[in-house]
């Protein structure tokens, strides 16, 4: 089996070298090449352990893309063949910088005029020589060169639209996503051989489109195209709103064979106005915007699908929070994403609930918080039995159970719902929250992995694993408040290798130092061979290579108090504002939360809610925090008057006392004050300014005041009126 898979993929590796030998001339590389090509005459003569550790010492040294790409133009496909069929770490090595080779600028098409003459020539050329390099040079454009051989294949003339079939065969995936949009063309020959390309070319990308035109195309010709296409791709499995779902469904969860690389932006297609129209987009959004493009089509065909407006409500949220760790980190976000949050609560509580419900089962967090207070948004009196929002009160992450928490006590509800009784406590608790130091490990090793978790996770570090790569990355960069983030040095070496060459550890600690959103966080390395000797030379390769970026090393076999201290000491490292900020606004929200519940609601216990309310309105964080907590206080009416005398007498502004003196007039109008509760907010009445005005209208509530005291308040505010005659 490990035979077979190293064929496939060194196979494509191949491939993709003897494309480059065949359309760029060779260039010069630049002197500290010279240990690459070194390496590589190694392998050539079979010096495999000279080989792999001058390979080692060259990936560690931190080579530009062009320098690789100009060493392995020249060099002979059976070496770096002989070089991967050694397979770990050589494989590894030979992969990492496989996926680095890019040429330098000036060797790509200049400009899309470019791309055009080279797509006429592919297309209409008399000499067959002339057509077969054009088609291998339009391998440069990758998909750019559809726009520009669409077109040909509505051609009455047969060879031009042969021609244009093989050009676009040529560019294989690269043609899969904008093709699939010729599909919607008004013209049956276009969309016929559009169709027949796509099933050649076989990219499962294209199925749902397909399979649109197979059910729906009214012309027979085009028709019958598109169900010859369909079977090659894997023909009917359910509904075609169901096929679009599936393909956004791995989009969201940025499934390689659909989303691969790092590219700072990707191109999104449209059939706009009879033409095939090129958007761009970051790509930190891509894998969404492309979810929610097939949740748009799923809903065309079906408005009533579920599951389609359940994937569109998550991918709208998901670039909502994408937009904002992307601020977070220091960078730029489209402003119209301002309103994702708006326009997913368009959808509907029953779309909010499904994409909750969704996103617990797959685990999604960032979008499971974000759905709970969707939830709360669009709530309308509905039935809440085995609702998610009950569910996720259980949810394995805290973050989750204080956002249902918070739904729950906005909602108040008046019929019972899962874990009810674990609602005030949660929002409690999330009123009082102090800064959460969060981590991620990458490690392919499930063993190690688990281990790593269990040790942060008892020491109080909020952790999450991710299996591959380039899944671990995708993850942290949705999660700007992570601190630090484990790495397994030879990620791929555990049976279980990454068929994408950016899941190797280098390409993965790359990528993370390079990102605005992740290059602050903390880097540790899980050195994964318990060899003292290779231990010591993956350690010394790794610090060499990234210097102070890695902040220590965690070795097998797993100490579970090792590991903690390795990784706690890297998290307490990094700065924290960001995770303070966050858990003040979530501790601001909660007791917000508390403000707005309906005091009359019977399916929640609220004198739990007490204690930590008071704590958070005389010594919360931050003002917001201790006026929401106040204001709590008042609403529920069930206690904490003597927290509000505190706050009246020593709060830190007239808002802040305004609202303790208006909170305890409602508390004292449920509940008997004591004598020093009712002196205090009597004295308080004569402050003049807001707080007495709102001291004077707050004791008029107090249930036990005595007609004594009812007096002596006439007497002191009695208004003058009258002016005395002389």
């Amino acid at each position: 089996m490990k035979a077979t898979s190293l064929r496939v993929n060194t196979g494509i590796f191949v491939a993709i070298l003897l494309l480059v030998g065949a359309v760029f001339s060779p260039t010069t590389a630049q002197a500290d090449a010279d240990a690459l090509k070194d390496a590589l005459q190694s392998y050539a003569t079979g010096k495999y352990d000279a080989a792999l550790t001058k390979l080692r010492a060259y990936v560690e040294s931190n080579p530009g893309d062009e320098e690789v790409y100009s060493v392995l133009l020249e060099a002979e496909n059976r070496v770096l063949l002989r070089a991967l069929a050694q397979g770990g770490e050589h494989e590894r090595l030979i992969k990492y910088l496989l996926s680095k080779a890019k040429p330098a600028s000036g060797e790509g098409f200049a400009s899309d005029d470019e791309i055009k003459a080279k797509a006429d020539e592919a297309v209409s050329s008399t000499q067959i020589d002339v057509q077969r390099r054009a088609r291998v040079e339009l391998r440069r454009a990758g998909e750019l060169a559809v726009a520009h051989l669409y077109g040909h294949l509505a051609s009455e003339n047969a060879d031009t639209a042969v021609n244009a079939i093989l050009a676009l065969r040529q560019l294989h995936g690269d043609a899969a996503v904008p093709l699939s949009e010729v599909l919607s063309s008004d013209n049956a020959r276009m969309r016929g051989y559009a169709a027949t390309v796509l099933g050649d070319i076989g990219d499962a990308r294209a199925h749902a489109a397909v399979a649109r035109m197979a059910a729906m195309d009214e012309d027979p010709g085009s028709k019958a195209k598109a169900e010859a296409a369909l079977a090659k791709l894997g023909g009917r499995d359910g509904s075609v709103a169901d096929a679009y779902c599936a393909l956004g469904h791995r989009y969201y969860n940025r499934d390689a064979s659909v989303v691969a690389g790092f590219d700072s932006t990707k191109n999104m297609w449209r059939w706009e106005d009879g033409s095939l129209a090129r958007y761009t987009a970051p790509s930190y959004l891509y894998p969404f915007l492309m979810a929610e493009e097939c949740a748009a089509d799923a809903l065309a065909i079906d408005p009533g699908h579920m599951g389609a407006r359940a994937l569109l409500v998550r991918s709208l949220l998901a670039q909502g929070i994408e937009a904002a760790a992307q601020k977070a980190g220091g960078g730029d976000a489209p402003e119209s994403l301002a309103g994702a949050t708006n326009l997913a609560a368009s959808q509907g509580f029953a779309a909010a609930s499904a994409a909750l419900k969704e996103s617990m089962d797959a685990e999604d967090w960032d979008v499971a918080v974000a759905a709970c207070h969707l939830v709360a948004m669009t709530y309308g009196g509905e039935e809440l039995a085995d609702h998610p929002v009950g569910h996720a009160l259980a949810a394995p992450q805290k973050r989750v159970r204080y956002a249902a928490a918070i739904a729950a006590l906005r909602m108040s509800p008046k019929r019972g719902m899962p874990n009810a009784d674990k609602v005030v406590a949660l929002g409690a608790q999330a009123a009082s929250e102090s800064a959460i130091r969060q981590a991620m490990v990458i490690d392919d090793k499930a063993e190690t992995r688990g281990k790593i978790l269990m040790a942060l996770h008892h020491g109080g570090i909020q952790a999450a694993g991710a299996a591959k790569g380039t899944f671990g990355v995708m993850r942290a960069k949705t999660a700007p408040s992570l601190d630090v983030i484990i790495v397994r040095a030879d990620l791929g070496a555990h049976g279980n290798v990454a068929s994408m060459a950016h899941s190797s550890s280098y390409m993965v600690i790359d990528e993370l130092i390079a990102d605005a959103r992740t290059k602050g966080m903390k880097i540790v390395v899980l050195v994964g061979d318990t060899d003292s000797a290779k231990a010591d030379a993956v350690r010394e390769g790794f610090q060499s290579k990234y210097g102070d970026a890695i902040s220590g090393f965690i070795s097998e076999p797993i100490v579970e108090s090792t590991a903690f201290s390795t990784g706690d000491a890297a998290a307490k490292s990094k700065d924290l504002n960001f995770d303070q900020e966050r858990a003040n606004a979530l501790a601001a929200s909660a007791a917000g939360a508390f403000a707005m519940v309906d005091f009359s609601c019977k399916s929640f216990d609220l004198t739990v809610a007490i204690e930590p309310l008071s704590t958070a309105a005389t010594t919360g964080p931050t003002a917001a925090v201790k006026l929401n907590a106040t204001k709590a206080l008042g609403n529920l009416r069930v206690g904490g008057a003597d927290a509000l005398v505190k706050v009246l007498a020593e709060g830190d502004s007239d808002e802040l006392k305004a609202a303790a003196a208006t909170a305890l007039g409602s508390v004292l109008s449920a509940v008997d004050g004591t004598a020093e509760q009712i002196d205090a907010l009597m004295a308080a009445s004569t402050a003049g300014g807001e707080v007495g005005s709102a001291a004077l209208a707050a004791v008029g509530q107090v249930r036990n005041l005595t007609p004594e005291q009812r007096r002596k308040l006439f007497d002191t505010h009695r208004l003058k009126v009258g002016e005395k005659a002389e």
